[in-house]
């Protein structure tokens, strides 16, 4: 039986009233409620296209877009005396708006604040939909303490009984090597972590770059160690000619050491899991500016890992915690009581005042819940891990182009 669909189905008819019992979950359903009935009554009206309505300008169009903030936000006053300025309150309701849609917060009405604002209220109403039914797989794993890794909003964030207690910026991978739904445990921290760069990335973005620059792996401290499948053992990198290995005949294992080329940054958080993603630092700093954030291959970078580090080890100074990402190797510090995580996709989801949050379906997932063509069932949304041994230290599926040394890393 095709589990998710019906699970969407009751979800869209409403007969889930018992499954959503946490706060978040209720306010979501209380969401899906008001939309339905929005869209019951014709939903909003349509802005049309034209040129960016920005603050301060008029615009014959300017009635309507207050006509359509007003339908969710009502802080939005649509009785003014001149009603095609576009003054300070309408910019307020704008910037709220985007602020809710994961948009630039800058007041202007350009592409893409107007694409959001002309989703119909159905399609928002399918939106929640969605994203109750992922909730309602959800609702059993969640404990009272929880590190919640949402890939479609870009963030990772920490919860306790109900609480957001920290919010950080996060990059996601990107459209074609998306980051997989996981629901396990966080058991270590490796300060100051070495890479095992994964045999794809090595075959497809590194062997290019040595062909074309002999010194670039001794230059970005990546040795070259036989594979398992060959007994295993460093070699000597320009002994090797690399002109004459292809992907098919590569047979080594590179690993990068850690410094201020590593993509791995100064610490990675270690959760078992079946796709061999993990949370870590990035030297790579500039593109957490970015709304959109979605460049990795699977793994996930984090802004400010380090506050991360602090709530995971609350003994440790802070001092403590910048030293050991910046000095040593491949220091371990196991967690005497690992934390839950989950990594999911919420495209959707209730702020603290009861206001419905959306995002771009990055992934293109949210059809999928809706229609019923997914084949998971409720319990099965997140791949449920049990606390096996560690993973490696350096291993990960993770690094983008774009680095200095010809990738940069996911956290």
């Amino acid at each position: 039986m095709n589990w998710t669909g019906v699970w969407a189905c009751l979800v869209l008819a409403g007969t889930i009233g018992t499954v959503a019992q946490r706060p978040a979950d209720l306010a979501l359903q209380a969401g899906l409620d008001r939309y339905r009935a929005l869209a019951a009554r014709g939903g909003w009206p349509v802005v049309p296209g034209g040129p960016p309505l920005e603050p301060g300008s008029r615009d014959g169009r300017v009635p309507l877009l207050r006509r359509r903030l007003a339908m969710e936000d009502s802080l939005t006053a649509t009785e003014i005396p001149d009603a095609e300025e576009f003054d300070s309150a309408l910019t307020g309701s704008v910037r709220r708006f985007q602020a809710l849609h994961g948009l630039e917060e800058d007041g202007i009405v350009g592409r893409e604040t107007l694409a959001a604002l002309n989703v119909p209220a159905e399609g928002r109403a399918r939106q929640i939909a969605a994203n109750l039914a992922r909730r309602g797989a959800l609702a059993s794993s969640l404990g009272p303490r929880v590190i919640i890794v949402n890939t479609a909003a870009f963030t990772v964030e920490v919860w306790e009984n109900d609480r957001r207690v920290l919010r950080l910026r996060a990059i996601v991978g990107r459209d074609s090597l998306p980051t997989p739904e996981v629901s396990s445990r966080v058991t270590d921290l490796v300060f100051r972590p070495t890479w095992t760069i994964p045999r794809s990335i090595a075959t497809r973005e590194i062997l290019p770059l040595v062909r074309r620059d002999p010194d670039y792996l001794t230059r970005n401290e990546i040795r070259v160690l036989r594979d398992s499948a060959s007994g295993g053992g460093e070699l000597d990198a320009t002994a090797i000619d690399w002109e004459r290995v292809t992907r098919r005949s590569f047979a080594y294992q590179l690993v990068q050491e850690p410094g201020p080329q590593n993509p791995l940054g100064g610490v990675k958080l270690v959760f078992p899991n079946p796709f061999d993603v993990f949370l870590h630092d990035t030297p790579s700093r500039s593109l957490f500016s970015r709304q959109r954030r979605a460049f990795s291959h699977g793994c996930v970078r984090v802004e400010h890992p380090e506050r991360l580090a602090a709530y995971l080890l609350p003994d440790w100074p802070a001092d403590s915690i910048r030293a050991a990402m910046a000095l040593g190797r491949d220091r371990r510090v196991h967690l005497g009581e690992p934390i839950p995580i989950q990594v999911v996709y919420w495209t959707a989801w209730a702020e603290e005042d009861g206001r419905i949050a959306f995002r771009d379906d990055i992934y293109q997932r949210d059809d999928l819940e809706t229609s019923g063509r997914g084949s998971r069932a409720p319990s099965e949304s997140l791949v449920s891990v049990p606390r096996p041994a560690p993973a490696k230290a350096g291993a990960g599926r993770d690094a983008t182009p774009g680095h200095k040394i010809g990738f940069s890393a996911v956290g």
